[in-house]
């Protein structure tokens, strides 16, 4: 009887210690010596992030590491980064890492966009800016593919005008997907309606933005810049911009020649009627708001410049009315 009862206790304590040690090896670091640079890509959750780190050798044990992750108040996110590690840490110690999100200091460059940038111009300041060679933005900006992904006709009119702080880690499709997207989180909540109000598409309106962006110089008159030309696409009147001309002519002239309005391309809005056929430039906040919801209250149909240093216009209803304003300005 005895026996029988040492055997099953022996039976159950074998058990029980092994399951100790094993715990206790787990547990412990295996302090070979060993640093690296470890990565916690995004998506990873804590199964796939034990896994690796055993794999690596850095903990003794995937199922020690889940379990003591379990354990942990909250359960926590194990942030993505990049994280220098060693083998003489403990797995508490480097779920505290992942979670702290201590990552590596990533060096950064900073860029500013500012608004009325051709893409040519934008790309000059991104590849500058960022070190990314320049034929690699540009090829880019063609990819059909790359332009699907993005959900964005071209990148012209799509780089939206801010200052922004990059990862030097980031490669540059990364780099101009947060740009547009960035954009496209700015439009209003609700564009869909206004769309419907204004009769044009998203593309158009951005068109249109772009070129409010090059008229305009007060922000108080965006709102009727581009009323002014909804009004002129609705009564089927050329839209007659000069900002179109010069992105036709590649460069901005300070006065333009009767020559220059008779230049045969699609941008040139005074011999092509309705909007060119993309953005002109990358539209700010200000001109992409109005655009989506410009003022036609007015039935304004011109505007000329007051040629001051007020940047101001003045606006007129009637062709009649625009040639009195024109000649009141050669007048002063």
């Amino acid at each position: 009887m005895k026996r029988k009862v040492l055997i099953i206790a022996v039976s159950i304590l074998i058990p029980v210690i092994s399951g100790i040690i094993v715990l206790r090896w787990s547990s412990q670091p295996p302090c070979t010596g060993r640093e690296c640079v470890f990565t916690v890509e995004k998506g990873w959750g804590a199964r796939r992030i034990s896994q690796v780190l055993s794999d690596s050798g850095l903990v003794r044990c995937s199922y020690y590491m889940l379990w003591r992750y379990s354990r942990m108040d909250g359960s926590p996110s194990l942030q993505a980064g990049i994280y220098r590690l060693d083998d003489s840490m403990s797995p508490d110690s480097i779920l505290g890492i992942f979670a702290r999100g201590e990552v590596i200091p990533v060096k950064t460059s900073w860029i500013t966009l500012a608004p009325g940038l051709t893409l040519e111009q934008s790309l000059d300041l991104i590849s500058e800016g960022t070190g990314k060679a320049r034929i690699v933005l540009d090829s880019l900006s063609v990819d059909s593919s790359f332009l699907a992904f993005n959900n964005v006709p071209s990148l012209e009119g799509f780089l939206f005008p801010e200052t922004y702080e990059f990862a030097d880690t980031l490669e540059a499709g990364e780099i101009l997907h947060r740009i547009v997207n960035t954009g496209r989180e700015r439009w209003p909540e609700n564009y869909d309606e206004l769309l419907e109000v204004t009769g044009l598409t998203l593309h158009e309106t951005m068109i249109l933005a772009s070129i409010v962006e090059r008229e305009a110089r007060v922000d108080s008159e965006r709102v009727l810049i581009a009323g002014v030309f909804l009004s002129r696409i609705r009564c089927g009147m050329k839209l007659e911009s000069c900002a179109t001309v010069q992105y036709a002519l590649g460069k901005v002239k300070e006065t333009l020649l009767y020559s220059d309005l008779e230049i045969d391309d699609p941008y040139n809005t005074y011999i092509h009627e309705g909007l060119p056929p993309g953005p002109i430039c990358s539209p700010g906040l200000s001109s992409i708001n109005v655009s989506f919801q410009p003022d036609t209250t007015e039935r304004y149909l011109f505007f000329v410049s007051r040629d001051d240093e007020t940047g101001k216009h003045l606006f007129a209803r009637t062709h009649a009315g625009h040639l009195s304003n024109i000649r009141s300005i050669n007048g002063r």
